[in-house]
């Protein structure tokens, strides 16, 4: 499952302006290019996608784009929704992210579950924190959060996993005196973060999503997903008889 911390600063005063790190889930062996600019983006770019997205991308201004899907069930999906692949590069060559926000906000019921993770500069060079929900809310809309730490996972931020819940508390813990570190110091904290095998099961809301026994939630209940061997062969194999995606770990991480 994929999972986004985020600390933004409060101050122009403090060290750091963002700390980001950001663990895409998904199969090694899927076509992606390694990052590269290319229209104006910093980003890798995923080749099996018709759309030819991201996950993750920043642009020349220091805006950032991210896309987390929301969990739902194979069965729950619509195999003729538009890619969600593209949404990320609309963000960030958007002459006027508001617009683009607004017209994705109105086709949003066409895709997929999705959240789009939008961060910008403002005037006094801090980043704020933006997202779109489509699933799993009461209300569809664009939401503003303003708290210094945001952990967002793959439900939507009013309705989080309980290892969201516990991460946010660990990330915190870990960057409260971010101004007194190295860079190198920083990047060690938020290794053991994204290498945490801490379960935080049962947890309801990931057991609504899925709808999936406890031996298939327990390990995904866990910042770091590590599945025991005899059910990950046969997680996989179920993953590759359905066409599921099967998921490692890749991470991004951005200092500014």
């Amino acid at each position: 499952m994929c999972i986004t911390f985020i600390k933004t600063a409060k101050s122009s005063l403090d060290k750091y302006k963002l700390i980001l790190l950001n663990n895409r889930d998904e199969q090694l062996l899927r076509p992606t290019k390694e990052m590269h600019w290319h229209d104006g983006i910093l980003s890798g770019v995923d080749e099996q996608d018709e759309a030819r997205g991201t996950w993750t991308g920043l642009n020349e201004n220091g805006s950032i784009g991210m896309m987390l899907s929301i969990t739902q069930t194979q069965e729950s999906k619509n195999l003729n929704a538009p890619s969600r692949g593209g949404i990320v590069n609309s963000f960030l060559k958007a002459s006027n992210t508001t617009v683009m926000m607004e017209s994705l906000l109105k086709e949003a019921h066409k895709y997929n579950g999705f959240q789009l993770v939008a961060l910008e500069q403002n005037s006094s060079g801090l980043y704020n924190v933006r997202t779109l929900t489509n699933q799993q809310v009461a209300v569809t809309e664009i939401c503003q959060w303003d708290d210094e730490y945001q952990v967002i996972s793959n439900s939507p931020p009013s309705k989080p996993f309980k290892k969201t819940v516990y991460g946010k508390n660990l990330f915190r813990n870990k960057l409260h005196n971010s101004n007194d570190m190295t860079v190198e110091q920083i990047f060690n904290e938020l290794l053991q973060i994204a290498t945490d095998e801490t379960s935080c099961y049962p947890d309801e809301q990931l057991k609504f999503q899925t709808q999936n026994t406890d031996e298939y939630n327990r390990p995904l209940s866990a910042i770091f997903i590590k599945y025991p061997e005899e059910i990950r062969q046969l997680v996989e194999d179920v993953f590759i008889k359905n066409r599921f995606f099967y998921s490692d770990m890749a991470l991004d991480v951005t200092l500014f």
